[in-house]
């Protein structure tokens, strides 16, 4: 019996050993891809400026099959189990009153920029509106939600899993070079990571993710955005 109990709490320990390993070996994982690895895109955005969206669909397909071939994934939770209509009224209440803030701010203290895109261009506008949805807040969404959140799950906290995906996609973000485009990613960020764990729907974060772009651009903060901006 106490041969037993021995050889018990020694498996025990060998798993609470492995197990420590492991969250080890992610947290290193995640402080690489997902904040040096912006990091090191910064030093390098001047040769890299108008790849990203091919940069962005690649790393994407990765994690896809990463998810796939690891079965880490439910892709059963891709459509959301609740009606679409009850998101996209929780997604409106959220986005009203911050859209409006943001639209009075960009209109007296980047008078310059307000609504240059859709005036200037209306046809890069349409392309832009139907474009980026499934070519840049997609493959975004796939990454930092999708993969970010299924592989470190076991690492950190829910509320520092939140914190981490805010902030390394600020962090992403600092490719252009400019304030204003982290700061909008990083508190961005932290919110489609609430709305990810409330839904559990790549669907519906990709959605707002793609309401909140295709307003930015349209507003005027979109030059922020765009890697014409790099210097």
């Amino acid at each position: 019996m106490n041969e037993s109990i021995k050889s018990a709490s020694i498996l025990q320990q060998f798993r609470l050993f492995v197990f420590e390993q492991k969250k080890m070996f992610l947290s290193i994982e995640c402080l690489l891809f997902f904040f040096i690895f912006p990091l090191l895109m910064y030093l390098f955005r001047r040769s890299l400026a108008f790849k990203l969206i091919p940069i962005l669909v690649l790393l994407s397909v990765g994690c896809v099959i990463y998810l796939s071939q690891c079965n880490y994934f439910d892709w059963n939770l891709l459509w959301p189990k609740d009606k679409l209509y009850g998101h996209i009224k929780r997604m409106l209440i959220t986005f009203i009153p911050i859209a409006l803030v943001i639209t009075v701010f960009t209109f007296i203290f980047l008078k310059n920029r307000f609504l240059v895109f859709p005036i200037s261009g209306p046809g890069s506008c349409l392309n832009f509106i139907l474009i980026y949805p499934i070519l840049s807040a997609l493959p975004q969404e796939i990454i930092y939600k999708s993969f970010f959140f299924k592989r470190y799950s076991s690492v950190f906290s829910i509320d520092t899993l939140i914190f981490l995906n805010g902030l390394s996609f600020g962090l992403a973000h600092l490719w252009y070079a400019n304030m204003i485009a982290p700061i909008i990613s990083m508190l961005g960020g932290i919110m489609l990571a609430y709305r990810y764990l409330h839904t559990k729907s790549l669907i519906i974060v990709s959605i707002e993710h793609s309401l909140w772009g295709i307003f930015l651009y349209f507003v005027g903060l979109g030059w922020y955005f765009y890697s014409g901006c790099i210097q």
